[in-house]
């Protein structure tokens, strides 16, 4: 088996900069790219909802992603209820395999889900792993993570979004074993994956 791979993820930072979570915008990490998590910060550590990964910067996929946040095309919940773990869905925006809204539909919802959105951008945190890897490793990694999250007991597997599309490793493929570092605890996510 290949030396392992330490993956080390920094933060928490947030959207708009906040006094717990510098913007992710203004970090010099913002350049690279890597694997990135959206967390919600718990009494216990933070609640992963989401595994991503960029080959270009940080900076430009999470742009991207609060373009689509903000806008309405992706889930809306209930902020309350999310900030103590719980997925209340408000709209489910572009992407939800079973409701999926037209870009219309969000334009015409927002002005019902702006103060809802707002809040959400406040409460996510983020983060960052920066990996100067080839693509398919990176892209492993992220699909281990993700795995790991989605069979983790308890809220830390629920909270996971189903049908989430992955690149996992192939039969073929040799596993690569990734060791996990966090500055915050991350629940479900285990210090150590093969991807």
């Amino acid at each position: 088996m290949p030396t392992p791979l330490t993956v080390r993820f920094e933060g928490p930072f947030s959207w708009p900069g906040t006094p717990d979570a510098p913007s992710i915008f203004d970090v010099e990490r913002r350049k690279e790219p890597g694997i990135y998590l959206w967390t919600v910060p718990q009494p216990e550590g933070h609640l992963v909802t989401y595994v991503g990964e960029t080959s270009r910067s940080f900076e430009m996929r999470m742009l991207e992603h609060y373009i689509a946040h903000a806008s309405g095309m992706y889930h809306v919940y209930s902020p309350a209820e999310f900030a103590r773990g719980v997925k209340v869905v408000l709209w489910p925006g572009r992407y939800d395999r079973e409701e999926r809204k037209s870009v219309k539909d969000c334009i015409g919802a927002y002005p019902r889900l702006s103060v809802a959105i707002h809040e959400l951008t406040y409460l996510y945190r983020f983060l960052l792993a920066p990996l100067k890897t080839d693509d398919r490793l990176r892209k492993r990694m992220e699909a281990a993570a993700a795995e790991a999250l989605c069979k983790a007991p308890g809220l830390p597997g629920s909270f996971q979004d189903k049908g989430v599309r992955y690149d996992r490793r192939s039969a073929d493929e040799e596993p690569i074993e990734c060791r996990i570092t966090s500055p915050v605890t991350l629940l479900g996510l285990p210090d150590g994956l093969l991807a």
